[in-house]
């Protein structure tokens, strides 16, 4: 139930994107949805992404939940004004926690949800710990907990599956990568094509999307606020590469078990496939049962 439901008062509608000093720099971020009463959330995903583009496909969202998102440094519309900047996963924490301190400064809200999604899920969890003041919940999916653990696991049940439908490309591919960890990024990507790859439902709920909305996904509209108006945004894909690339061994190194640890002072909730290859779900669940 929205908040102006719950209270009597008549729904506030916001739609804003704008450009904030975040840690001395500007940052692009935006502020959608049907009632600005409503719970915030923070939406971090993986670096490099810039997912505010995408803001028609979580419209649905909308209706319950005032979506705040962030082009983080070296992605999006934050990297077409600043260019490439130094990353590590302790700066983008940092600065997710002064974008949440943004965000609910302009919708007068004391905590936001957060929802850490697949590489953003470390940042998100990075924050949910340091800055509890912050975080009304945390809410990961595609959760890094403990990498080299996960990837190893994950690689093998890419293979097993892949051996299963009698895929021979996939398994003469992962063959020859061996299992992680890798030395040389070109092998690693050779086997992240058949470990992360999208699933088959993955694909059907974009193939269904009505005709505006894929076609916005492709090209914003002329007066959509989630994107500047006079910057031409960066290729995400390649982006997104670029931020892996910088916090690659950072991130094969992440363990969460050690830090940020067993204890958080907010409420923690999972969202994991049953199937899920990339991230395995042993790994989050063992995680989930020692906080």
């Amino acid at each position: 139930m929205s908040a102006s439901v719950e209270s009597g008062r008549a729904p506030a509608p916001v739609d804003a994107g704008f450009f904030a000093g975040v840690r001395g720099a500007p940052q692009w971020i935006t502020l959608r949805g049907a009632d600005a009463g409503n719970p915030p959330l923070l939406m971090i995903f993986g670096p490099g992404a810039g997912f505010t583009r995408m803001a028609p496909f979580f419209a649905p969202w909308e209706r319950d939940f005032t979506l705040v998102q962030w082009d983080q440094p070296g992605g999006g519309a934050t990297f077409a004004r600043n260019g490439d900047e130094p990353l590590s996963l302790d700066r983008l924490a940092a600065d997710a926690a002064e974008v949440a301190e943004v965000a609910r400064a302009r919708l007068g809200a004391a905590k936001l949800v957060v929802l850490g999604v697949s590489g953003g899920s470390i940042v998100g969890l990075k924050l949910a710990e340091a800055r509890p003041d912050l975080v009304a919940a945390y809410v990961g999916t595609g959760q890094i907990v403990h990498w080299a653990r996960q990837a190893a696991l994950g690689y093998r049940l890419a293979l097993d599956a892949a051996r299963a439908r009698g895929d021979a490309d996939a398994v003469h591919a992962l063959e020859a990568a061996g299992p992680p960890p890798y030395a040389e990024f070109a092998t690693e990507m050779a086997a992240s094509m058949h470990v992360n790859t999208q699933t088959a439902a993955e694909r059907a709920a974009f193939e269904t999307l009505d005709a505006a909305t894929a076609a916005a996904l492709v090209t914003p509209p002329a007066d959509a606020r989630y994107v500047p108006a006079d910057l031409t945004l960066p290729e995400p894909r390649a982006r997104g590469l670029a931020a892996f690339i910088a916090l690659r061994d950072e991130i094969a190194a992440f363990d969460a078990w050690a830090a940020p640890g067993l204890r958080y002072e907010v409420p923690m909730v999972f969202l994991q496939g049953e199937a899920d290859v990339y991230t395995p779900t042993a790994e989050v669940s063992d995680y989930a049962a020692a906080l």
